[in-house]
Protein backbone atom coordinates (compact mmCIF):
# COMPACT_ATOMS: atom_id res chain seq x y z
CA UNK A 1 0.00 0.00 0.00
CA UNK A 2 1.62 3.12 -0.82
CA UNK A 3 2.60 5.30 2.18
CA UNK A 4 -0.41 7.37 3.87
CA UNK A 5 0.87 11.06 4.64
CA UNK A 6 -0.36 14.21 6.36
CA UNK A 7 -2.22 17.01 4.90
CA UNK A 8 -3.87 20.09 5.73
CA UNK A 9 -7.20 19.63 7.40
CA UNK A 10 -8.15 22.76 5.09
CA UNK A 11 -8.71 19.90 2.07
CA UNK A 12 -10.70 18.05 4.21
CA UNK A 13 -13.03 20.93 4.48
CA UNK A 14 -13.46 21.11 0.71
CA UNK A 15 -14.95 17.93 0.39
CA UNK A 16 -18.51 17.68 -1.19
CA UNK A 17 -21.38 16.80 0.38
CA UNK A 18 -22.67 12.62 -0.37
CA UNK A 19 -19.32 11.46 -1.26
CA UNK A 20 -19.00 7.97 -0.16
CA UNK A 21 -17.40 7.42 3.38
CA UNK A 22 -16.57 4.45 5.33
CA UNK A 23 -16.81 3.84 8.96
CA UNK A 24 -14.57 1.76 11.37
CA UNK A 25 -16.00 1.08 14.29
CA UNK A 26 -13.05 0.43 17.18
CA UNK A 27 -14.24 -2.51 19.61
CA UNK A 28 -11.91 -4.70 21.88
CA UNK A 29 -12.77 -8.01 19.83
CA UNK A 30 -13.05 -6.61 15.91
CA UNK A 31 -13.59 -4.03 13.75
CA UNK A 32 -16.85 -3.47 12.40
CA UNK A 33 -17.01 -1.70 9.31
CA UNK A 34 -20.17 0.24 8.07
CA UNK A 35 -20.97 2.53 4.63
CA UNK A 36 -21.89 5.96 4.82
CA UNK A 37 -22.45 9.37 3.23
CA UNK A 38 -21.00 12.46 4.05
CA UNK A 39 -23.49 14.76 4.98
CA UNK A 40 -21.64 17.77 6.25
CA UNK A 41 -18.42 19.06 7.91
CA UNK A 42 -18.87 21.88 10.41
CA UNK A 43 -14.78 22.98 10.08
CA UNK A 44 -12.63 22.54 13.28
CA UNK A 45 -16.10 21.04 15.07
CA UNK A 46 -17.57 18.06 13.65
CA UNK A 47 -18.00 16.07 10.87
CA UNK A 48 -21.61 15.15 9.82
CA UNK A 49 -22.46 11.58 8.70
CA UNK A 50 -25.61 9.62 7.55
CA UNK A 51 -26.32 7.04 10.15
CA UNK A 52 -26.85 3.86 7.85
CA UNK A 53 -30.03 1.67 8.57
CA UNK A 54 -28.95 -1.54 6.97
CA UNK A 55 -28.22 -5.30 8.90
CA UNK A 56 -24.37 -4.33 9.57
CA UNK A 57 -25.66 -0.59 11.42
CA UNK A 58 -27.95 -2.54 12.90
CA UNK A 59 -25.80 -5.28 14.47
CA UNK A 60 -23.44 -2.38 15.40
CA UNK A 61 -25.96 0.01 17.13
CA UNK A 62 -24.47 -0.74 20.59
CA UNK A 63 -21.20 0.31 19.54
CA UNK A 64 -22.86 3.56 17.95
CA UNK A 65 -22.32 5.67 20.96
CA UNK A 66 -21.07 9.06 22.42
CA UNK A 67 -17.37 8.83 23.21
CA UNK A 68 -17.08 5.31 21.16
CA UNK A 69 -13.38 5.46 19.22
CA UNK A 70 -13.59 5.34 15.16
CA UNK A 71 -11.66 5.63 11.69
CA UNK A 72 -13.42 7.07 8.80
CA UNK A 73 -12.52 6.72 5.18
CA UNK A 74 -14.02 8.86 2.54
CA UNK A 75 -12.54 9.12 -1.37
CA UNK A 76 -12.29 12.89 -2.91
CA UNK A 77 -13.35 11.45 -6.78
CA UNK A 78 -13.01 14.99 -7.63
CA UNK A 79 -9.16 15.33 -6.83
CA UNK A 80 -7.65 14.30 -10.12
CA UNK A 81 -5.28 12.18 -8.21
CA UNK A 82 -8.57 10.75 -6.18
CA UNK A 83 -6.98 10.78 -2.52
CA UNK A 84 -8.55 8.03 0.00
CA UNK A 85 -8.87 10.26 3.22
CA UNK A 86 -8.45 9.15 6.80
CA UNK A 87 -8.76 10.35 10.33
CA UNK A 88 -9.38 8.60 13.68
CA UNK A 89 -11.98 10.40 15.40
CA UNK A 90 -14.74 9.78 18.67
CA UNK A 91 -18.55 9.44 18.47
CA UNK A 92 -19.73 13.08 19.51
CA UNK A 93 -23.72 12.53 19.35
CA UNK A 94 -26.27 11.34 17.18
CA UNK A 95 -28.92 13.31 15.79
CA UNK A 96 -32.80 12.50 14.83
CA UNK A 97 -34.71 15.60 13.93
CA UNK A 98 -33.86 16.81 10.28
CA UNK A 99 -32.74 13.50 9.87
CA UNK A 100 -30.88 10.41 11.06
CA UNK A 101 -26.76 11.93 11.44
CA UNK A 102 -24.24 10.85 13.31
CA UNK A 103 -22.06 13.70 14.40
CA UNK A 104 -18.21 12.72 14.98
CA UNK A 105 -15.31 15.37 16.27
CA UNK A 106 -13.41 17.34 13.91
CA UNK A 107 -9.98 15.48 13.70
CA UNK A 108 -6.56 16.29 14.75
CA UNK A 109 -4.63 14.30 11.70
CA UNK A 110 -5.78 14.00 8.22
CA UNK A 111 -4.03 11.34 6.08
CA UNK A 112 -4.45 10.74 2.44
CA UNK A 113 -3.35 8.30 -0.27
CA UNK A 114 -3.00 9.44 -3.96
CA UNK A 115 -4.21 6.69 -6.65
CA UNK A 116 -1.90 7.78 -9.22
CA UNK A 117 -2.10 6.35 -12.30
CA UNK A 118 1.65 4.59 -11.86
CA UNK A 119 0.40 3.39 -8.20
CA UNK A 120 0.00 -0.51 -8.57
CA UNK A 121 -1.42 -1.25 -5.06
CA UNK A 122 -1.96 -4.68 -3.42
CA UNK A 123 -5.45 -6.20 -2.90
CA UNK A 124 -6.97 -9.60 -2.23
CA UNK A 125 -10.59 -9.41 -3.14
CA UNK A 126 -12.40 -12.64 -4.58
CA UNK A 127 -13.04 -12.17 -8.18
CA UNK A 128 -13.37 -14.16 -11.33
CA UNK A 129 -13.27 -13.56 -15.18
CA UNK A 130 -15.87 -14.26 -17.59
CA UNK A 131 -16.94 -14.37 -20.89
CA UNK A 132 -17.74 -10.84 -22.51
CA UNK A 133 -20.42 -11.06 -24.72
CA UNK A 134 -22.80 -8.33 -26.23
CA UNK A 135 -25.08 -8.07 -23.13
CA UNK A 136 -21.96 -7.01 -21.51
CA UNK A 137 -22.61 -9.61 -18.74
CA UNK A 138 -22.12 -13.35 -19.03
CA UNK A 139 -22.85 -16.32 -16.70
CA UNK A 140 -19.97 -17.98 -18.27
CA UNK A 141 -17.17 -18.13 -15.76
CA UNK A 142 -13.79 -18.80 -17.48
CA UNK A 143 -11.35 -18.14 -14.25
CA UNK A 144 -12.08 -18.43 -10.57
CA UNK A 145 -9.66 -16.54 -8.42
CA UNK A 146 -8.67 -13.56 -6.61
CA UNK A 147 -7.39 -9.93 -7.49
CA UNK A 148 -3.79 -9.08 -6.50
CA UNK A 149 -3.33 -5.59 -7.11
CA UNK A 150 -5.20 -2.85 -8.76
CA UNK A 151 -4.61 0.77 -10.35
CA UNK A 152 -6.50 3.54 -12.33
CA UNK A 153 -5.63 1.35 -15.60
CA UNK A 154 -5.58 -1.94 -15.09
CA UNK A 155 -4.43 -4.64 -12.37
CA UNK A 156 -2.95 -8.19 -11.64
CA UNK A 157 -5.31 -11.57 -11.49
CA UNK A 158 -4.36 -15.09 -10.10
CA UNK A 159 -6.40 -17.97 -10.44
CA UNK A 160 -7.41 -20.84 -12.91
CA UNK A 161 -6.69 -21.21 -16.63
CA UNK A 162 -8.27 -19.28 -18.58
CA UNK A 163 -9.43 -21.78 -21.50
CA UNK A 164 -7.87 -20.65 -24.98
CA UNK A 165 -6.92 -16.84 -23.31
CA UNK A 166 -4.94 -15.27 -25.14
CA UNK A 167 -3.24 -11.56 -25.00
CA UNK A 168 -5.21 -8.66 -26.11
CA UNK A 169 -8.18 -10.93 -25.52
CA UNK A 170 -11.48 -8.90 -24.11
CA UNK A 171 -13.01 -10.64 -20.96
CA UNK A 172 -15.04 -9.51 -18.08
CA UNK A 173 -13.96 -8.88 -14.38
CA UNK A 174 -15.94 -9.48 -11.70
CA UNK A 175 -14.96 -8.68 -8.40
CA UNK A 176 -16.79 -9.53 -4.90
CA UNK A 177 -16.77 -7.22 -2.00
CA UNK A 178 -17.75 -9.38 1.02
CA UNK A 179 -19.78 -7.29 3.59
CA UNK A 180 -21.91 -5.47 1.27
CA UNK A 181 -22.03 -8.83 -1.24
CA UNK A 182 -21.58 -6.19 -4.26
CA UNK A 183 -20.27 -7.05 -7.17
CA UNK A 184 -18.53 -5.00 -9.88
CA UNK A 185 -17.76 -5.86 -13.25
CA UNK A 186 -15.47 -4.39 -16.07
CA UNK A 187 -13.95 -5.22 -19.44
CA UNK A 188 -10.64 -5.80 -19.60
CA UNK A 189 -8.03 -6.86 -22.13
CA UNK A 190 -5.26 -9.81 -21.15
CA UNK A 191 -1.85 -7.99 -21.27
CA UNK A 192 0.57 -10.47 -19.54
CA UNK A 193 -0.23 -14.14 -18.59
CA UNK A 194 2.29 -16.35 -16.41
CA UNK A 195 2.19 -20.15 -16.16
CA UNK A 196 1.71 -21.46 -12.46
CA UNK A 197 5.62 -21.50 -10.50
CA UNK A 198 6.87 -24.70 -9.34
CA UNK A 199 4.35 -26.28 -6.81
CA UNK A 200 1.91 -23.95 -8.13
CA UNK A 201 -1.36 -24.31 -9.88
CA UNK A 202 -2.57 -20.92 -10.74
CA UNK A 203 -2.05 -18.56 -13.64
CA UNK A 204 -1.28 -14.93 -13.10
CA UNK A 205 -3.05 -12.47 -15.84
CA UNK A 206 -1.99 -9.19 -16.09
CA UNK A 207 -5.08 -6.90 -17.67
CA UNK A 208 -5.17 -3.30 -18.42
CA UNK A 209 -9.31 -1.61 -18.47
CA UNK A 210 -10.89 -1.69 -21.99
CA UNK A 211 -11.36 1.90 -22.32
CA UNK A 212 -12.83 1.49 -25.13
CA UNK A 213 -15.89 0.46 -24.08
CA UNK A 214 -16.94 3.66 -22.20
CA UNK A 215 -18.71 2.26 -19.71
CA UNK A 216 -19.51 4.63 -16.79
CA UNK A 217 -17.76 1.36 -14.08
CA UNK A 218 -14.62 1.92 -15.57
CA UNK A 219 -13.92 5.53 -14.21
CA UNK A 220 -14.63 4.90 -10.14
CA UNK A 221 -13.34 0.79 -10.38
CA UNK A 222 -10.13 1.33 -8.83
CA UNK A 223 -11.48 3.94 -6.20
CA UNK A 224 -14.34 0.88 -5.15
CA UNK A 225 -11.64 -2.05 -5.05
CA UNK A 226 -9.51 -0.12 -3.23
CA UNK A 227 -12.06 1.89 -0.47
CA UNK A 228 -13.53 -1.94 -0.23
CA UNK A 229 -10.14 -3.70 0.96
CA UNK A 230 -9.13 -0.84 3.09
CA UNK A 231 -12.50 -1.76 5.03
CA UNK A 232 -11.39 -5.56 4.92
CA UNK A 233 -7.91 -4.59 6.80
CA UNK A 234 -7.94 -4.26 10.45
CA UNK A 235 -6.38 -0.47 11.18
CA UNK A 236 -2.84 -0.91 13.20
Amino acid sequence: MPQATEIDLAYLNRINCNTEAQLQVLTPLRPIRLKTRLIGIDPDNAIILALGQDKYWQAAQDYITQGQGVVVRLINSDDPEANILAFRSQIKTLLNNAGRWLVVKYPKVLQSVALRQHCRIPVNLAASIHERTAESHSTHVCSSGFLQDISVKGGAYIGDEIEGGALNQGYRLQVKFGQSLETLSVPILLKNIQPPGVGRSQYQYGFILDESQDEETLGDFAQKVIINHLMQQPKA
